[in-house]
């Protein structure tokens, strides 16, 4: 890993831009990586586009006590889901996830990459068990 992208990444970790709450979230979770500690909230504002017939992420934030890892992890997967369409958003796996964050990690430290991911599709998950409930 260069130097550069070393400093972007200890920018991201002090000054993550979508850390923070929805005020009314369309759905919030709450995940722990029981290996380390890391807690996870992920709160999701999901809208419907008419035009596509699709929900579409409109916002989404992170708050808890998490590690560097976590946190640059979390913030670079939300900035990229950010206008995605919820069916797009499913298709993300842990290989698009490494590949995105692009670190050099141990086993261990992937599951603290890891937890944004496991977060983002519980609340998938559960936004679509609860839109099912209104049908």
């Amino acid at each position: 890993m260069n130097d550069l992208y070393r400093q972007e990444l200890m920018e991201i970790y002090k000054n993550p831009g979508h850390k923070g709450s929805i005020t009314s979230p369309s759905v919030s979770v709450t995940k722990k990586n029981p290996m380390c500690g890391d807690t996870l909230n992920l709160d999701l504002l999901v809208e419907y586009n008419k035009n596509n017939n699709q929900h579409i992420i409109q916002n989404a934030k992170f708050n808890g006590e998490s590690c560097a890892v976590s946190i640059i992890s979390a913030e670079m997967l939300i900035e990229d889901i950010i206008g995605n369409s919820i069916d797009q958003v499913k298709k993300i796996d842990k290989k698009y996830l490494l590949d995105l964050i692009d670190m050099n990690l141990t086993t261990s430290r992937v599951k603290c990459a890891e937890l944004i991911l496991i977060a983002l599709q519980d609340a998938i998950k559960k936004f679509e068990d609860d839109q099912k409930s209104f049908d």
